[in-house]
């Protein structure tokens, strides 16, 4: 289940502001045709920062349930006692999941194109997204983690250095375990400034945000992948929300975190747990310096996405 098809969607042209964005995880993007109030600018894809801030979810509960859809109806809940069944449920999936993406050995030089949707900006450079527009991207992630790739909108394609400073390859070393993924990650972000937008985040934020990262834009082995799952509830703070749903419109589970500005979702599915997307939502008015930003109220929507497809192709640019 690696494709939504039912979105309908138009190419549009790129904004210079969409290929800075794709610095984080970001590139071509085609509008699905929304009715929009005359005062909103067209959607704009959220610059490198505000993704890095925002890529994860939380809510606060010490029990929640998984919601599953059946046919249109409403959902039934599956009760998971905490997060850390949450993650043992995810990760025994992930073991045995053939994600479409992962199934074949991948070759050096080979990219991990992404499909997905997300929230746009709703007026650039404010960070909030509006919840009402839809834009459906393609990004292309070097398999060594350090590059991604997007059209420009002219036909040309663009590639900037991103990623999370970590790479599927470097947790991949044995031993492959919960303790010694988080234990990597860690390592790397503390040697790593916080930038101007991670100010007052926590290390469990930082470490958590990094995972949400790892987990949309790089290949990751299965055992790499159920390893990750058993790490995030081993992140103090990380609890689980029932009934998440993405940008696609699918009902999950979520693992979550609260931070000091913000709330963040890694969003699951309720049957087979595999990744879906994220959300994330200001929790408490912050001032930022820059006078065209200003000030971010809470309950500000920042984040927004689902991820619909992967697959290993031989460059950037290629699709499916």
């Amino acid at each position: 289940m690696n494709e939504i098809k039912q979105f309908r969607s138009a190419t549009p042209v790129i904004t210079r502001e969409a290929a800075d964005a794709a610095r984080a995880r970001l590139l071509l993007a085609m509008h699905e045709p929304t009715p929009e109030p005359v005062r909103r600018r067209a959607p704009r894809v959220p610059r490198l920062a505000w993704r890095l801030v925002v890529a994860a979810a939380a809510a606060l509960a010490l029990v929640a349930g998984l919601e599953v859809v059946q046919g249109a109806g409403r959902p039934d809940t599956v009760t998971v006692a905490n997060v850390q069944e949450l993650g043992e449920r995810a990760a025994q999936s992930a073991e045995t999941d053939p994600y479409a993406a992962y199934d074949v050995t991948p070759s050096p030089g080979q990219w991990l194109y992404v499909k997905g949707t997300i929230a746009p900006l709703l007026n650039e450079p404010h960070p909030e997204v509006d919840r009402d527009s839809r834009m459906t991207l393609e990004t292309w992630h070097s398999l060594d983690g350090k590059q991604t790739a997007l059209d420009d909108g002219k036909g040309k394609l663009v590639i900037h250095e991103a990623g999370p400073g970590i790479t599927a390859a470097d947790l991949a070393k044995s031993p492959v375990t919960p303790e010694g993924s988080l234990a990597r990650i860690e390592a790397v972000i503390d040697a790593t400034p916080a930038s101007p937008f991670d100010e007052g985040a926590s290390r469990q934020q930082r470490v958590f945000q990094a995972i949400s990262q790892l987990m949309s834009e790089q290949a990751l082995p299965p055992e790499v992948r159920a390893a990750l799952f058993r790490a995030l509830p081993m992140i103090d703070g990380v609890t689980v929300k029932q009934d998440a749903v993405d940008a696609a419109g699918r009902h999950g589970v979520a693992f979550a975190y609260i931070g000091q500005w913000q709330r963040s979702e890694i969003v699951v599915s309720s049957d087979d747990y595999r990744f879906l997307g994220t959300y994330g939502e200001a929790i408490a008015d912050r001032t930022f310096p820059s006078d065209k930003v200003g000030t971010v109220r809470a309950g500000t929507p920042l984040t927004w996405t689902a991820q619909l497809e992967t697959q290993i192709v031989d460059k950037p640019g290629h699709r499916p």
